[in-house]
Formats: structure tokens, sequence, C-alpha cells
């Protein structure tokens, strides 16, 4: 491998890709979260026909797949940056890693547990297993004792997250560079047995399959081998236009009518979620990589902005839309379109400010830290806001 040289490693386009994810997770929760307060939202039932409507329903339902996005893109820069870092080197510094991670995700996660105390005592939410979400192992409370709080029920991605973030730098720093597609393809296969164990012996398996990390780091772990080929040249995106638009149909026309997580049968259990995530990641790859993309960003615009706040865009959102139900249902007032524009006016100013007076100080903690500079360059959110300003807000499309 080539060492990189001093300058940051800058993926410009995955801020974008970042945003993507987190807000199809927004409109999930905006959607199913109104269907369980008020039933299907009757400014697009009234709009569209039964079978138009099914196939809406369907495809919002699909936009789960947003936190297998992210896992790709985790999987993809931790590996990426690892193997930069052992290239120059010689060695991962994996004190240093989990270092990184910690200022990174822990403030945020570990604020969000502390609010769930407050919505249990105004809302009269149950109580979840602190100490499983503070040793982050939420996901197996809510395997074993279901959802309690709206603050916590999310944050089993993020355990997840952590528990692949334990493995990934010790492969990287004990495993001949050689052999670590073995040794991830080895993990892929542990999980495609968990879950055809979970299909034939466990009764209601629907959220072991969803929520246990055996069942959820295959992701992670084909994120990183994307990161791994790509580190080292063996992957490339340049299939010819004709090709690239086939398969895209390919995939729509599959993401409408196929529902990502019915996993009733042993097939769709254990192997129906690679064919979404393969075609995502050959979407993503083309995004990012592929210099003649039908969609081809070449300027810092707006989503570029978003796109470093969508942290805060995950972890805010299911607390700001319960609390808006909340106030719909105490006011007997129905009107989804003015419910969506609160919900994204009000996210977009508590993760602005969560970003600017709580993340950033521990972003700058981080990056004393960093081995191998990234495209996290700590600014300031004047200093984004004016890099914003300078450049034309809609980007530059290449046909």
């Amino acid at each position: 491998m080539n060492a990189p040289n001093n300058q940051r490693i800058y993926f410009q386009n995955m801020d974008i890709l970042r945003f993507v994810a987190a807000y199809m997770i927004v409109i999930l929760h905006c959607f199913f979260g109104w269907k369980s307060y008020f039933g299907n939202p009757a400014f697009i039932t009234s709009r569209t026909s039964p079978e138009l409507y099914n196939k809406i329903e369907s495809s919002v339902n699909n936009f789960t797949i947003g936190v297998d996005i992210f896992f790709i893109i985790s999987g993809f820069l931790i590996t990426y940056l690892l193997l930069a870092e052992y290239d120059r080197n010689g060695k991962v510094d994996v004190l240093k890693f989990y270092i990184r991670r910690a200022f990174r995700i822990w403030p945020l996660y570990f604020f969000m547990i502390l609010l769930a105390p407050l919505l249990t005592y105004f809302f009269f939410e149950q109580s979840p297993g602190y100490l499983y979400h503070f040793l982050f192992a939420g996901n197996f409370d809510i395997i074993n004792q279901g959802t309690k709080s709206v603050a916590t029920d999310h944050l089993w991605s993020i355990c997840i997250e952590e528990h692949f973030y334990l493995v990934c730098p010790l492969l990287i720093a004990f495993v001949p560079v050689k052999k670590l597609p073995s040794a991830l393809l080895t993990i892929i296969f542990i999980s495609i047995l968990f879950r055809a164990y979970a299909a034939t012996h466990i009764e209601n398996y629907g959220d072991v399959l969803y929520l246990h990390t055996l069942s959820r780091i295959d992701v992670l772990a084909l994120g990183s081998l994307f990161g791994y080929l790509y580190y080292q040249k063996k992957l490339e995106f340049n299939h010819s236009l004709p090709i690239r638009l086939i398969i895209y149909s390919i995939f729509i026309l599959i993401f409408i009518n196929v529902d990502y997580n019915e996993c009733g049968t042993f097939f769709t259990a254990t192997m129906k979620k690679y064919v979404f995530v393969l075609f995502i990641a050959y979407w993503m790859g083309n995004f990012l990589f592929n210099s003649d993309a039908v969609f081809a960003v070449n300027k810092f615009n707006i989503l570029h902005l978003f796109g470093k706040v969508t942290y805060g865009i995950y972890m805010f959102n299911p607390l700001i839309v319960y609390l808006f139900l909340e106030l719909y249902k105490k006011y007997s007032f129905q009107n989804f379109p003015v419910f969506l524009l609160l919900v994204h006016l009000a996210l977009a100013l508590i993760t602005a400010l969560s970003y600017r007076f709580f993340e950033l100080p521990f972003l700058q903690l981080k990056e004393k830290y960093a081995i191998i500079k990234t495209n996290e360059k700590i600014e300031t959110s004047e200093v984004l806001a004016e890099n914003i300003l300078s450049q034309e807000i809609v980007p530059g499309i290449k046909l």
C-alpha cells in the first residue's frame, strides 16, 4: 500500500450520504409516529389512491435501511483510516482509536440516557434498563424487555456500532492485512449462521433479527470490506451509464415492492438483506467515487453542513417527534404538513445548538488524538456558515 501524505483524508460527499441516511430515519419516525397516534395521514390518503398509498407506506417503511447506510459508512471509514494509519506507522494505536470514538459517541449518547428519567416522570414512560444502556448493551435490554423510553429506544444501533468498534481496530492491528478480508467474511458468515439459528430455534425472532449484535454486525463488516478493497485499489466504479441506470432501476423496483423488514421465511430472515445492502453499497460507491456519476456534487453546499450534524439529527429526532405528537394529541390538532414543518424546524435548531455548544468541544478533544487527519476538521458553526454562504447553495450537477 502507498502511505498517504500528511493531508487530510476527505471524502467530500460522505457528509451528504450521512444526511440522506439520517433524513430517512426522520421521515420514518414522523410517518409511523403519526400513524400510531392518528392513523394514516389524511393529507396523503386524500390525494392518493389506496394502491398508491400502500406503495408510499411500504417504501417509507423500508427507510429503516437508513441505519444500514450508517453502518456501511462507519465500517468503510473506520477501516480505511485504520489501514492508512497502519500503512504510515506500521501499527495501529488501538487505545487512541477508542479514545477518539469515545469523544465522538459518548457525550451525546449518555446525555440521551440522562433524559430518560425526565420523560419517565413527565410522560409516564417506563424506565429503561439503565445499566444495560450504560454498558452499551441496550439492544439486548430491548430484545428481552421491549421498548420503554423514546430517549433510549433508538440507541440500540449505537450499541451495535460500539461492539464493532471494539473488534475492528484489533483485527487491523493483529491480523495480517492480506487476511483481513477473510476475517471480515468470517464475521459475515457467523452473522448468517446466527440469523439461521434464530429463524429456526427462537420463537418470535423478529426483534432478535432486528436488534441483536450478531444479526446486524455483518453490514458493518461489509462496509469494512468495502473500505479495505477501496484502499487497496481493488474496487472501482466505472460502469457505463446504461449499466448503472439498469442496476438503479432494478433496485428501485425492489425497494418499492419488497418489504425490507419482513423475515417470515428462512431466506428472508437470512439472506434477503444483502440484496438491498449490496445495491445500496453500489450506489454509494458510484456517488462517492465515480467521476461520471449521474449526480456528482462538485461544490460544498448546504447538505454538507447538514451532514456534519447527522449524529444529533439521529439522536434527537425520536424525542422531538414524540413531544410534538403528544402536543397534537393534547390539543386535538391534526395537521400532518404542519407537524412535519414543526419537527424539522425544531430538529434543525436543537441539532445546531447541540453541535455548536455540546459536541464541538469534545470533537476538539478528539482531534488531539487523531493520527490520520480526516474531513472531521474542527470548525465552528460560524466558519461552516461562512463556507456555505461563499458557495452556491445548489450543488453543481454533472450529467
